[in-house]
This record gives structure tokens, C-alpha cells and sequence, in this order.
């Protein structure tokens, strides 16, 4: 009675052992196909993704391509197109009256202000040793394409507010300038005409 007693125990054991064996395998085997079912899925979505990434960059690499030969294109056009109309208006000439000492009028519609180290308000100041002299002279010098040491200066005096006029030539006197310049608010001297005198 006892050893049938006995034999049923360890089967009973080994039944349960058996039991909790089988589960711990049906777990093991539902992780591990877990676990390849997300690695599978997210290799699967990451190459989807990357693949969605390399066609949107042609894409916009293609778009860019297009957008780049057409501003080419036309900028090329435009360029073409004012060509002609900025050459003619690079430099104005007008013939003067004689019977006012004037040859002719120059302007130039790519002068600039010359700059200044001067702060604001500006006062003009027609004195030999001041800054505000030698920035006209300056200005006076960038116009007419003479240097400081050949030009002679007959003359700079006031035009009105923030104006001045200045008579000038260079040092063999074989021509003579009278030079418009203009304050341009923290910018400096701006060159505004040049008219050449007559001998």
C-alpha cells in the first residue's frame, strides 16, 4: 500500500515537474518569437523608412536641380536683357553752354558716398585743417579720378544746406573741374555732378 502510495507521489511529482517544464518552454518560445517578430518588423519599418528618406531627398534634390537651372536661366535673361540699358547708364554726358564757361556736364549714376568718420549732426566745415576738408577733397578726388597730390584746389565754398562746390585741376592745369557734391546722414560726401570748364 505504501510503494503504491510512493509511485503515485513521484508520478504526481513528476507530472508537476513535467507541467512547469512545459510552461517555462511555451514561454521561452513565445519570447524568443516575440522578440524576432519586432526585430524582423522594426529591420522591416527602419529599411521603409530609409527608402521613404532616399526618394523624398531625390526628390527634393530634383526640385532643387529644376529651381537652380531655371534662376539660371533667368538671371541670364535679365542679365541679357539689362545689359544694354546699364551700359548706357553708366555715364551721362551733356554738352554745356560755352557762354557760361561750362564744356560740358558729367554724371555718373554709380557714385557713392564716400564714408565718414564724422558723427551726426553734421556741420560742414570749410576749414584747410578739418576733417570734414579732407572728406570733401575726398569725395572731390573720387569723382574726377584725380589724386591728392595732383590736384590743385582754386577753390571749395558752400552750395546750400549740406552742399558744397569745389573748382579744381590738375597740377599741368590742362583742365579744369567744378565738382557738386552732397551730405548723405552717415554716409559721408556724395559726388552729385562735375561740370568741365572751359579754358
Amino acid at each position: 500500500m505504501k510503494e503504491t502510495n510512493s509511485r503515485f507521489e513521484q508520478r504526481a511529482k513528476r507530472r508537476k515537474a513535467n507541467r512547469i517544464l512545459n510552461i517555462a518552454l511555451a514561454f521561452v518560445l513565445s519570447l524568443i518569437a516575440f522578440f524576432s517578430w519586432k526585430l524582423f518588423f522594426t529591420a522591416d519599418q527602419s529599411k521603409q523608412a530609409t527608402e521613404r528618406k532616399t526618394n523624398i531627398n531625390e526628390t527634393k534634390k530634383t526640385d532643387s536641380d529644376k529651381v537652380e537651372v531655371e534662376i539660371g536661366e533667368t538671371e541670364k535673361t535679365n542679365n541679357e536683357e539689362t545689359a544694354p540699358t546699364t551700359e548706357k547708364a553708366e555715364v551721362i554726358e551733356t554738352a554745356g553752354d560755352p557762354a557760361s564757361g561750362v564744356e560740358k556736364e558729367i554724371v555718373d549714376p554709380s557714385w557713392q558716398p564716400i564714408g565718414t568718420t564724422q558723427s551726426e549732426p553734421h556741420v560742414t566745415t570749410f576749414d584747410e585743417n578739418s576733417v570734414d576738408w579732407k572728406e570733401m577733397l575726398d569725395a572731390v578726388s573720387y569723382a574726377t579720378g584725380l589724386a591728392h597730390d595732383n590736384m590743385i584746389v582754386w577753390f571749395i565754398g558752400n552750395n546750400g544746406p549740406n552742399k558744397a562746390i569745389a573748382t579744381v585741376s590738375p597740377n599741368d592745369k590742362s583742365v579744369k573741374y567744378k565738382v557738386y557734391i552732397a551730405w548723405v546722414d552717415h554716409q559721408g560726401w556724395k559726388p552729385e555732378k562735375i561740370e568741365q570748364l572751359t579754358k
